[in-house]
């Protein structure tokens, strides 16, 4: 996926660059004052989100020696799945294979390759024990794993792990970072500790899935409510001038609450003309943001909380909810915009 500008700056919702992950999303923002922020850059296209670049630091050249759990002296670690852990590191040489020990098994369905992942981690430096990041107590950590996303030790590691899980991962340089320092912290030549929660996995394929109930004002878009891409069918007339949300397949699940990590799937129209400008089915993976936190346009802030999971949820965005008058190309500031999102998980 190609990196989009936001609108108002950079919006990390992850802090997991020290990973290599593609984790620090770029979200298309917009505030009321419809002017871009004097760091935006034009972009070729408008999206609701983007991935960013694996990090150029890390090796992928994936080691197949995984050591075993109880071989050697490893890492202990306090604390249960879902609060922020306390590792204690060795005063040993580290292990020089990846070494994957579940601390606790979840329930839930094995990890795969290509799956869009969320969790809550803290990583740190074997010599000498200091944390260099966490996303406990703030934003889970969602991205796909086992594409190269993500250094090396977390590709073989986490593939396969029941969601529900608490695994350690200890991960020595050449699955890491090799001779390339990251950040404040790592080291040339570091191995990491990481404990890592998983709290959910997502096909590229997933898709909403609930009760139909499908639109009846003629005047909206028409949706589709078959579980995979959907269909967009606008109407003629004119765009309603407010904020319109509206699920047209309700879920089960609990309710989207502000600051909630999503996983969704989406697809963006123009009304003015029909053309998509953005589909992450068009991607094969699912997105990823903080919803409530002016990390996307005010409209999908607004029109996604309250919503509930399993939802496939029609949007229709006038430009003061959206990208204001001065737009993001090819979305003119006049236009308003359609969206077609399945809200797949809310963390």
């Amino acid at each position: 996926m190609p990196t989009w500008p936001s609108l108002n700056g950079v919006k990390t919702v992850v802090r997991i660059a020290a990973l290599g992950a593609a984790a620090a999303l770029v979200l298309g923002a917009c505030s009321n004052n419809s002017e871009p922020a004097a760091d935006a850059s034009p972009s070729p296209s408008a999206s609701i989100s983007t991935s960013t670049s694996p990090s150029p630091k890390a090796s992928h050249s994936v080691s197949s020696a995984v050591t075993s759990a109880a071989a050697g002296e490893l890492p202990t670690v306090d604390g249960n799945f879902g609060s922020s852990p306390k590792i204690t590191v060795p005063d040993a040489d580290p292990p020089t294979d990846l070494v994957v020990k579940t601390l606790s098994k979840g329930k839930g369905d094995p990890v795969a390759a290509g799956d869009t992942i969320v969790v809550n981690y803290l990583g740190v430096r074997w010599a000498d024990g200091q944390a260099f990041d966490t996303s406990f107590g703030s934003s889970p950590a969602g991205f796909q794993i086992g594409v190269h996303q993500v250094i090396p030790g977390w590709d073989s590691g986490l593939v396969g792990v029941p969601v529900g899980s608490r695994i350690m991962l200890v991960v020595p340089p050449d699955q890491g970072y090799g001779d390339q320092p990251q950040g404040d912290v790592i080291q040339p030549g570091d191995t990491l500790v990481f404990v890592v929660d998983v709290l959910g996995a997502h096909s590229p394929e997933e898709a909403a899935k609930g009760e139909p109930a499908p639109t009846e004002d003629d005047s909206l878009p028409a949706v589709s409510l078959a579980p995979h891409e959907p269909d967009i069918n606008l109407p003629a007339g004119n765009p309603p001038k407010k904020l319109v949300s509206i699920p047209v397949v309700v879920g089960s699940g609990p309710k989207v609450q502000k600051g909630d990590t999503l996983v969704v799937q989406y697809k963006g129209m123009i009304w003015r003309n029909g053309q998509v400008f953005d589909s992450s089915w068009s991607r094969k993976t699912p997105t990823v943001f903080a919803v409530g936190q002016g990390n996307v346009v005010a409209g999908l802030d607004k029109g996604l909380v309250g919503q509930t999971v399993g939802s496939r949820v029609l949007l229709v965005i006038p430009p003061d909810q959206g990208y204001g008058k001065a737009g993001h190309a090819p979305i003119k500031g006049t236009d308003t915009m359609v969206f077609a999102v399945d809200i797949l998980g809310a963390y």
